[in-house]
């Protein structure tokens, strides 16, 4: 009995949600109805959903003033951080899609990403700038250029939007 409710029963967490709002808009309502509760923990760092609410609105405020809009790709080549989680929401809530980029991604796959997506502006901590190929993206550091003060953004997105690319690839290496 024991094995079975620990396997089936505690296991049932499967969730109806509301399939025409997107992953922000969902946050947004809980970070509404639970404002002082912790969203997120990342080793010693800990942030509420106020907290980050606030922090993604001023970044899709900043990135909408950068052009960002439905289908406009940003990369996000950020260190596992809050900041990483900062990234994606500000992204989704500027209405853009987002591509993930890990620092530690040789310099050539890098450029070759930016390139081929198209990446119209680029997320990066300060202390990772000098690790990013040239590029034509607008290079916005996240932890020091985001304005601090209360700012508010359009929604511009809706269901049919991209949301984010990621790219995968083979033994050869070339994205796919």
């Amino acid at each position: 009995r024991d094995r079975l409710q620990l396997l089936i029963d505690f296991n049932q967490t499967q969730k109806d949600y509301p399939k025409n709002k997107w992953v922000h808009q969902l946050f947004e309502e809980q970070a509404e109805r639970n404002p002082d509760s912790i969203a997120v923990v990342f080793e010693s760092e800990q942030i509420t959903y106020r907290e980050l609410n606030d922090r993604a609105n001023q970044l899709a405020h900043h990135l909408q003033n950068l052009g960002v809009e439905p289908e406009v790709v940003v990369g996000i080549c950020l260190d596992r951080s809050l900041e990483t989680i900062i990234g994606m929401l500000g992204v989704l809530k500027a209405g853009g899609a987002y591509l993930p980029i890990d620092p530690t991604t040789p310099i050539e796959r890098k450029a070759l990403m930016l390139e081929d997506a198209q990446v119209k502006v680029l997320l990066v901590q300060q202390r990772l700038i000098e690790s990013l190929p040239k590029t034509q993206a607008n290079i916005v550091c996240i932890d020091t250029e985001i304005p601090t003060t209360s700012a508010s953004y359009t929604p511009r997105a809706s269901s049919d939007n991209l949301a984010y690319v990621i790219y995968t690839s083979g033994s050869t290496g070339i994205p796919k």
